[in-house]
């Protein structure tokens, strides 16, 4: 059976680190992740992506730019489209999850250290830092959704 997981995660930087969860859920244990999530039914990706930061960091966020989509295939039939974005919080907040005990504002060089020893959830969350690092930092305009009633109501103008 084939499974698609649609989400979106966040790098969050704070002075010259970034903010990692470490994961606590079954075989994803132990590994570090940039605070992110899931997809829910009639949710769009910005009300995903603060709904997840909340969740996992404790911390409202300023979303400033969108860095890329990333795309999982695994072997075992999942496929996993993952929208990175960039942002900060204010401040130096005190972040806290009821779900991750474990939040940190890592340097880049602790995070290049964590994925050398096996202990990054996925090759996206330093891919993706590298890429925002190297000026990936698209507008957030890149990103478009539209809430419609049903199908029908989606139109697209002719010569677009």
């Amino acid at each position: 059976m084939t499974s698609f997981f649609i989400g979106c995660g966040i790098i969050l930087k704070q002075d010259d680190r970034y903010v990692l969860i470490q994961e606590v859920r079954h075989e994803k244990t132990g590994f570090y992740n940039l605070p992110a999530g899931t997809l829910e039914v009639e949710e769009d990706f910005m009300t995903c992506l603060q709904r997840e930061a909340k969740e996992e960091t404790g911390a409202d966020v300023k979303v400033e730019h969108f860095v890329g989509v990333y795309q999982t295939v695994i072997g075992t039939g999942s496929n996993v489209v993952f929208l990175v974005f960039a942002g900060s919080v204010d401040g130096a907040p005190n972040f806290h999850s009821e779900e991750h005990k474990v939040i940190q504002a890592l340097s880049y060089e602790e995070i290049v250290a964590l994925d050398a020893a096996g202990k990054l959830r996925s090759p996206i969350v330093l891919k993706s830092i590298d890429d925002y690092r190297n000026g990936q930092q698209l507008p957030l305009d890149t990103v478009q959704a539209w809430h419609v009633d049903d199908l029908a109501a989606i139109r697209v103008e002719k010569g677009h």
